[in-house]
């Protein structure tokens, strides 16, 4: 189960940090948080200060073209996810990892925004008609179109970090 914390928490916990009695270890055991989470109230604040603590409290969404410039900086200038977390003003350098997976998993189709939650009764109708069309793709065919597609994508992206490259 996820806590939310204070801003004030987050606070008290940063100073008593700041203030060098203990380390990450010994104040996430003191106050019962995970290490990595006051790493990254810490290094929010370092960087922005309150309103870095305040930015991941907010849902954030990122285009398919943010998420694939925020991976070619990484990549050009070496740069750790946290540094180029850093960079781009993003609150949490684990978003920029899970891109990167994503993308060499999937390759560019893998950054594109997915919505979550459940289909709307309009979404269901329209999907009902697609499946009773008989025009429709059968399952090979579609698993070729969208294999063919990743494939398509992922030259386009080689094609566009060679051009990069070059220049």
């Amino acid at each position: 189960m996820r806590r939310k914390h204070s801003i004030d928490f987050k606070l008290s916990v940063i100073q008593e940090y700041l203030n060098g009695d203990l380390g990450y270890r010994l104040l996430s055991a003191k106050h019962k948080i995970d290490t990595k989470l006051l790493r990254t109230w810490a290094n929010q604040f370092k960087q922005n200060g309150v309103q870095g603590l305040t930015a991941g409290m907010k849902k954030s969404t990122y285009s398919d073209e943010f998420k694939l410039n925020v991976l070619q900086y990484c990549l050009e200038h070496q740069l750790s996810y946290r540094e180029t977390a850093n960079a781009f003003d993003i609150p949490n350098a684990s978003v920029i990892a899970q891109w990167q997976s994503q993308y060499n998993q999937y390759g560019i189709l893998g950054l594109e925004i997915k919505s979550k939650g459940r289909l709307s009764e309009m979404d269901k109708k329209s999907s009902k008609q697609k499946q009773n069309n008989p025009e429709s793709l059968n399952e090979t065919e579609r698993e070729e179109l969208e294999r063919l597609r990743v494939e398509k994508r992922k030259l386009e992206v080689t094609i566009a970090l060679e051009k990069s490259y070059n220049y």
